[in-house]
């Protein structure tokens, strides 16, 4: 039996899941925490999913401040050792048996299908550290990853998979931004490229099968709210628009993003805004670093649990643990709401009227019943059933919920309806590998 790992490379966090082909069964996944942070024991949690519903847990700490690559290397070891557990396999030599590695990439620029890497076809790297500049906290992690396959597993396919994808159809009058070329020719056009396209991708696919409606049909509002939030519109099928743009800095706060801010106040927040810092062996400009890592939730509320600010924002008293008082919690939170309100009304506007569903995802997305339900107030006709909203979706179903009650209001025309979807780029990117296997006959 062959398999497709996906792997998901965050800037501090590795997530993974092996899967099957071509049927696409999960049989081990997991997620690594805290890995190249200053100071923080990386850990490793990982699933082995047996036939018939039965799951082993594993969980491991390593060395303080043990490096990425090396992270990943124990990932493969530990896949490599827990694989044996299953029916399937006797033996399990990773090189043997992974067939490809699929790598969730934030940035792609101009690239309109996924890049395969080989130890016969690596002039796609040097392109992909060239685009770290337009997502230093991401991009840069898969290189380091893509690398390491290449050495050490060089008998698996790398297939890249990149979340601007999806947002390709974007039209020119929403992905230009009105400003002079610039002087020096940029790596990639500078114009919006969005994010999160493989959750969205995800999404879509999953509501098309949910609403029994074709995707070159559907008109979606679909929020990924998570540490990362965007809010994308589809149109058709395709993406319209979205809050994302050149950069994953666009748009909504996030954990520690500031989401769209006016562009000076950086030179007036941080005068040498534009010299070059160090962010864990990658040189970032000070501003950019500052925009990532200490805005968004966090800047607010002295936290980016978001859960932590939503309960706090209801208690009477400041949260024990990290002191956040109700006042804030209530700032913050209505700080988000606001910026996730502009972009959903716009997206409502632009679709005139004629909009399938509104669509939440993500970790806030899918467990904060709060956000779900001060948006749904804001929306002419929509009513929401307040214990299916409580409930929300079920992580281990991969449900679809819908949380309105599908009315019909003025001139016979229905509401909008709301669901809460559970996404998974990691199945995503593995369809995707799997597609460009099929295709090359590899």
């Amino acid at each position: 039996m062959q398999t497709i790992l996906a792997v998901n490379c965050g800037s501090s966090s590795i997530k993974f899941k092996l899967f099957t082909i071509p049927q696409l069964d999960t049989l081990i996944s997991g997620q690594a925490s805290s890995v190249a942070s200053r100071g923080s024991k990386p850990s490793i949690k990982l699933t082995v999913h047996h036939e018939g519903g039965r799951d082993d847990h594993e969980n491991e700490e390593e060395d303080e401040n043990m490096p990425y690559e090396d992270v990943f290397e124990r990932i493969i070891v530990l896949v490599e050792e827990k694989a044996t557990r299953l029916e399937q396999f006797e033996k399990f030599k990773a090189d043997d048996v992974i067939k490809a590695v699929s790598h969730r990439v934030v940035h792609g620029g101009t690239e309109t299908e996924p890049m395969l890497i080989s130890q016969e076809h690596q002039e796609g790297l040097q392109k992909l550290d060239d685009l770290s500049d337009f997502a230093p906290l991401h991009n840069h992690r898969a290189v380091q990853v893509v690398k390491f396959c290449l050495k050490h597993l060089p008998r698996t396919y790398q297939i890249l998979c990149f979340d601007t994808l999806f947002h390709s159809t974007l039209p020119a009058h929403v992905y230009t931004y009105p400003i002079t070329a610039p002087k020096q020719e940029p790596a990639i056009p500078l114009r919006k490229y969005g994010a999160h396209g493989l959750s969205y991708a995800y999404i879509l696919r999953t509501m098309s099968e949910h609403l029994g409606k074709e995707k070159d049909r559907l008109n979606l509002i679909m929020c990924h709210l998570g540490s990362g939030a965007s809010v994308c519109m589809v149109k058709d099928g395709k993406s319209f628009d979205t809050s994302m743009g050149l950069t994953p800095l666009e748009g909504l706060p996030g954990g520690t993003r500031t989401g769209s801010i006016d562009p000076a106040l950086i030179f007036h927040h941080t005068p040498d805004a534009s010299e070059k810092v160090d962010f864990n062996g990658l040189p970032v400009s000070k501003g950019e670093m500052i925009m990532n890592k200490e805005g968004g939730l966090q800047a607010i509320a002295g936290t980016s649990n978001f859960g932590t600010i939503a309960a706090t924002m209801r208690s009477s008293s400041p949260d024990p643990k990290s002191h956040l008082t109700p006042e804030t919690a209530k700032l913050t939170y209505e700080v988000f709401l606001d910026r996730l309100l502009n972009f959903v009304g716009a997206y409502l506007l632009k679709l005139k009227g004629d909009t399938d569903a509104i669509v939440f995802s993500g970790g806030i997305g899918e467990k904060s019943a709060d956000i779900r339900r001060d948006l749904a107030e804001h929306i002419d006709g929509v009513e929401i059933d307040e214990e299916v909203n409580a409930k929300g979706v079920d992580e281990r179903k991969g449900d679809v919920v819908e949380i309105s009650k599908n009315k019909v209001v003025g001139g016979g025309r229905k509401s909008v309806r709301i669901f809460v979807c559970f996404t998974d780029e990691e199945i995503q990117t593995a369809m995707m590998t799997l597609d460009v296997l099929q295709r090359r006959n590899l």
